[in-house]
Parts: C-alpha cells; sequence; structure tokens
C-alpha cells in the first residue's frame, strides 16, 4: 500500500489527491495543481492512479508543473533559489 502523503489515503483506492489544492513554489506564488489527462487503456495515471480530469498525488512522475508544463518533480521550478 502505498499512502500519500498529502491526502493520507492508499493511492490504489482513491480517484484523486484531496490534498493536492495548490502548488507552492518558492517566490510565494500558489497555482492551481494540473489534472490529469487519460493517456492510458486503464483511464488512470500509471504512476499514481487517479482517473482522468483528478488532480495527481504529489511527487507523481507523470504530473506537470502549472507554472512553466514541464515535468513537476524534475522541471526546477520548485527548487528553492
Amino acid at each position: 500500500m502505498a499512502t500519500c502523503d498529502f491526502c493520507e489515503k492508499d493511492m490504489k483506492a482513491v480517484d484523486s489527491c484531496a490534498g493536492n489544492k495548490t502548488v507552492d513554489f518558492p517566490d510565494g506564488k500558489k497555482m492551481k495543481p494540473s489534472l490529469y489527462h487519460f493517456d492510458e487503456p486503464s483511464g488512470r495515471c500509471h504512476d499514481c492512479n487517479v482517473k482522468h480530469g483528478e488532480p495527481h498525488h504529489p511527487g507523481c512522475d507523470v504530473e506537470r508543473c502549472p507554472k512553466c508544463g514541464g515535468q513537476l518533480i524534475s522541471c526546477g521550478c520548485l527548487d528553492e533559489s
């Protein structure tokens, strides 16, 4: 069982991450998280299991950065300056 640190739920048992309400950047900017868009045959994200149109569990390797559009976990927008 993989439990999300944000919503505290088993990621394989829920449809979305209720704890992922904003992405907080080091510069103080807050933005809505990107939503999963269907590209898997199952209709769920292959990494964090959310359904189409729902926010990812933070740390998901599919989640896009709402600021730059890159992969959130590696784009650098969350790095401290």
